[in-house]
């Protein structure tokens, strides 16, 4: 997640202060809210992983493989796939 900018944080705290209990409750549960909703995105890609993932391949042979691409992985991606398109 983005983390919010000193100006930003000072104003959302500023205002929150001025809340009472209730609503400071409501402000909470809107938190919680946007947070499930962002997960409830993620799932299908996340199910989508755990299903295609090999687990029998360790992070450190990930990153082996990868220290082998020269130069900037998003472009070396997009060479490859004008080749292959």
């Amino acid at each position: 997640m983005k983390s919010i900018e000193a100006v930003d944080e000072k104003e959302i705290l500023s205002k929150i202060k001025s809340l009472g209990q209730k609503e400071i409750g409501e402000v909470r549960d809107f938190i919680d809210f946007l947070q499930e909703k962002r997960e409830r995105k993620a799932e299908p890609f996340i199910r989508y992983i755990k299903e295609k993932a090999d687990t029998k391949i360790s992070l450190s042979q990930v990153r082996q493989e990868l220290s082998s691409i020269k130069g900037n992985l998003s472009e070396t991606i997009s060479k490859q796939r004008e080749e292959r398109g």
